[in-house]
């Protein structure tokens, strides 16, 4: 083999790829917290292969994709255990990154030289975010369909931008086959094609700095005061890489095993807990009371405290606040001091936070959530009078009460469009000849 792996380096040089990345090594005291950022890379390629199978069965218009999830989950060869996997790895990529950035947080692991590497990382969370927000439309039934009216309007009370930013969202007034189309690509093409990008920086960076060594108590020599304080830092970290392990094969190693029992819990949960599929969406059922997935559970709940006009304050002060402070933290706390005892206001706000954000995900899953959105839609409105004072449900069906000489109204508005519906108004026997 060694002429080939030869010719191999010489044109890709391959072996000094191979004692870049596998022959490094890694500071010493590095533990199985350290496995969090491998786990999430593990959890997002499975979200690429399980996305790319279910893709392959899924038809991103109103009036096949509720049909196409419900076909891929009852008659596609595992396909309900494969939709199941999907939905509990996003879950599983959520926990996994959140817990890896608050390794780095409470480690103090985003300061020199690893700032760009932290807002990278913060980048990558969003990202991951996002993928839950536009992923959770696609099964067109009610939950989703009520669940992004409700996240709909919330970008709606974004003072002046938030009718226009809404209506970019939407495609339009409504949620529709625009609005399906439009995150069925975000979410399949464009999350994934920047979630690449910077995943590769972040990783690039990973490997050019390093693994950020476990925090030790600081010495008087290593204070900011000191301006030798980066070099000295650097010489400690030379320190204990030089007396640490080499990345492969015992930090793979450690990774292989976390990455091992994490698919396994998921794979349990799939095969336990499957993935639901409620009813068709249906517009006009507006007494659906929407409970989003566990991870805006905390968002939802946290809107209840602030009725009226100061919804926009939640909706907007506070997340610019939170992803502000995100963005600017290492850059607030500077310096070489690292370990919590010698950050102790931080950590402490630090926590406050995580039991906060446990607090209100914890409060929104056990308090039922309203949704006030469609009662105050005026067409919904203007519908509901008209079906009533044109004695409509003579001949038609609504919510299974009705006459039945005509078609069943209840999802009239997903399967035709608006001037399908206003022509058959007009002229109904052109458009169906031999209608009543």
């Amino acid at each position: 083999m060694k002429p080939l792996l030869d010719w191999l380096d010489e044109r890709t040089g391959w072996r000094k790829i191979k004692e870049v990345i596998l022959d490094r090594h890694i500071p010493k005291g590095v533990d199985w917290r350290y496995t969090l950022g491998s786990v999430t890379l593990f959890f997002f390629i499975l979200q690429v292969v399980t996305g790319i199978l279910l893709g392959m069965h899924y038809s991103p218009s109103p009036d096949h994709a509720y049909d196409s999830v419900k076909y891929l989950t009852t008659q596609v060869p595992m396909g309900g255990f494969l939709r199941s996997l999907h939905k509990w790895g996003a879950t599983g990529m959520v926990v996994s990154v959140f817990l890896h950035m608050l390794r780095v947080f409470f480690m103090g692991a985003y300061k020199y030289p690893r700032e760009v590497t932290w807002l990278s990382g913060i980048l990558l969370f969003f990202f991951v975010i996002g993928f839950g927000f536009t992923g959770y439309l696609l099964p067109w039934d009610q939950k989703a369909y009520w669940a992004t009216t409700v996240g709909a309007h919330m970008v709606e009370q974004v003072p002046y931008f938030g009718a226009g930013l809404a209506k970019i969202m939407k495609g339009g007034q409504d949620l529709g086959a625009v609005t399906l189309a439009r995150f069925y690509a975000i979410h399949v093409l464009v999350f994934p094609a920047l979630t690449l990008l910077f995943m590769a920086i972040h990783l690039f960076l990973v490997v050019w700095h390093g693994i950020s060594a476990p925090p030790e108590r600081e010495t008087p020599l290593t204070d900011r005061r000191d301006p030798n304080w980066k070099a000295r830092l650097q010489a400690r970290y030379l320190e204990l890489k030089a007396q640490g392990k080499s990345f492969w094969p015992f930090i793979i190693f450690k990774d292989t095993v976390a990455i091992t029992l994490v698919f396994l819990i998921v794979l349990g949960v799939a095969l336990w807990k499957g993935a639901e599929l409620e009813d068709l969406a249906n517009p006009t059922d507006t007494t659906y009371n929407p409970r989003p997935e566990w991870y805006f559970l905390s968002v939802f709940q946290l809107l209840k405290y602030f009725p009226g006009k100061l919804e926009a304050f939640a909706i907007v002060l506070l997340p610019l606040i939170v992803v502000s402070l995100l963005f600017a933290l290492p850059f607030l706390d500077k310096g070489p001091r690292r370990h919590p005892a010698d950050r102790k206001w931080l950590v402490a706000a630090g926590w406050m936070a995580v039991l906060g954000l446990v607090f209100f995900t914890v409060q929104g899953a056990y308090t039922p959530l309203t949704n006030p959105v469609g009662e105050k839609n005026p067409m919904v409105m203007e519908g509901k009078r008209l079906y009533v004072d044109l004695h409509c449900e003579y001949c038609h069906t609504l919510h299974g009460h009705g006459g039945t000489v005509g078609p069943i109204l209840d999802e009239v508005g997903i399967h035709r469009n608006q001037d399908w519906l206003a022509n058959h108004f007009r002229n109904p026997k052109k458009i169906t000849p031999g209608t009543k």
